[in-house]
């Protein structure tokens, strides 16, 4: 896999000036800084949009944050991110539910070792391991509504996706998502560039390509599949064989996230790309 993080800066007397005389904000690096915060906000401006925000009502809330960052307040985020804590935590708990259905010997067939079907009690029963008493039967209703669970003519219960919970079509679904996970990488990335040790740092990792033809992008996306799954299956079953909510220790929330990139259609142009360039570079 190839490295997301920086490549080492050359050595000669042009860094050893600059080193000496400190950063310098009209540099190249810090030229790429500004590029990066302006990419960043123009595509998060870009996604709100495309999701359905109204311009007028991003341009408002835009305003109001600009305001309370000139005044030094607090940005609006601790009930909103309390909001999106919740729903994140409730998705991963409903995660939590498939991969006990699939893994517990009570709920899997003897035999196949598949899950099997599931009267409701024994679905109820399932869920209240991850959830309070309260919160079952909603739970169980919002995840046969979201396509999770299935009932069959015979009233028992199945899983209907797999051990992978995936979620179709539901904009206000995606956007939490996506403002959960979006902040997440960003930490990372700081948090890894403030690390000199390698090992203590978190994956950031990629594999990519610019030129692949058109005819192997379904091929792609089959093989970036079957081979996610196999390795979300793996990375699954030791952290839940390692959780432990009732640690006497301190504990922290630790998470694996993939996923594929696929980029518009264009004519290859070999000849006009910048590999020369980074090669130099490096």
């Amino acid at each position: 896999m190839k490295s997301t993080e920086k490549w080492p800066a050359r050595s000669g007397k042009r860094n050893s000036h600059a080193k000496a005389n400190g950063p310098n904000p009209g540099t190249r690096a810090g030229l790429l800084s500004r590029a990066a915060l302006d990419f960043l906000l123009s595509e998060t401006i870009r996604f709100l949009i495309a999701a359905g925000l109204p311009r007028s009502s991003l341009a408002t809330e835009l305003h109001k944050e600009a305001y309370r960052l000139r005044a030094g307040v607090r940005l609006r985020s601790s009930r909103a991110a309390k909001i999106i804590k919740e729903g994140r935590e409730n998705l991963v708990e409903i995660a939590g539910v498939i991969h006990d259905w699939h893994r517990e010997r009570f709920y899997t067939h003897p035999k196949s070792g598949e899950p099997r079907a599931l009267h409701a009690s024994e679905l109820r029963k399932l869920i209240g391991k991850r959830f309070p008493p309260k919160r079952v039967a909603p739970t169980l209703r919002w995840m046969e509504a979201n396509g999770i669970i299935r009932r069959r003519r015979d009233r028992l219960f199945v899983v209907s996706m797999g051990r992978q919970v995936v979620l179709r079509g539901q904009r206000k679904l995606a956007m939490e998502r996506a403002a959960a996970l979006v902040p997440q990488y960003l930490r990372v990335s700081l948090r890894n560039a403030d690390t000199p040790n390698p090992h203590s740092r978190d994956i950031d990792r990629d594999a990519r390509v610019f030129f692949l033809p058109e005819k192997w992008v379904g091929l792609w996306r089959a093989v970036a599949r079957e081979r996610t799954q196999a390795f979300l299956e793996g990375v699954d079953n030791w952290l839940e064989d390692h959780t432990r909510p009732e640690d006497s220790g301190p504990v922290r929330e630790v998470a694996i996230h993939c996923y594929g990139y696929t980029g518009e259609p264009r004519s290859p142009k070999p000849s006009g790309t910048n590999i020369g360039r980074l090669e130099r570079e490096a």
